[in-house]
């Protein structure tokens, strides 16, 4: 095998895994983990859970997308549809194009979440474990759980984009 089909191999594997654990995350967390745990645990077992979860998850989440990004790139440079940067003049282009806006949104959504959101959250839920605060930790979690949810859908629009490209492609 030669050292081009090797490296593409190595670079699509590596945008499908950063794919999968990173809307695989938001999935789980958006849809399962978050609202049962908020509804299920006692308030400082909650926080507790919050800052481990968010610990382990933010730092995978910040490398999926670095590699999304790098791999991205290096996939849509070798492509036979790419014309250049913002040459925009066939279909898989066109998905592209989009496909790099709701990501930019994805990103924009992740870095609210990470340091806007988060450290509110993180403080609210000890404090709300202390007896303070309920209505205002219980207002962020809602809207944690709004922009994570919005980042769960622009994924999916990016998939759906990334299969429009595709199609066009071929």
């Amino acid at each position: 095998m030669n050292n081009l089909f090797m490296s593409l191999s190595l670079v699509y594997f590596s945008h499908l895994l950063a794919t999968v654990v990173w809307i695989g995350g938001l999935t789980v967390a958006a849809l399962f983990l978050l609202p049962i745990a908020n509804q299920t645990l006692e308030a400082s077992a909650y926080a507790r859970f919050l800052e481990r979860f968010r610990k382990r998850f933010n730092p995978l989440a910040w490398l999926c997308l670095a590699v999304l990004v790098g791999s991205g790139l290096f996939q849509m440079s070798v492509s036979p549809q790419y014309e250049g940067f913002l040459v925009i003049h066939n279909p898989w282009s066109v998905a592209i194009f989009l496909k790099h806006i709701a990501f930019g949104l994805m990103t924009a959504v992740s870095a609210w979440m990470t340091w806007g959101i988060f450290p509110q959250l993180s403080r609210l839920a000890w404090q709300r474990a202390q007896g303070q605060t309920e209505q205002e930790a219980e207002r962020l979690f809602r809207s944690e759980l709004f922009w994570m949810r919005v980042n769960w859908v622009l994924s999916l629009v990016v998939l759906l984009l990334t299969a429009a490209a595709r199609v066009a492609a071929s």
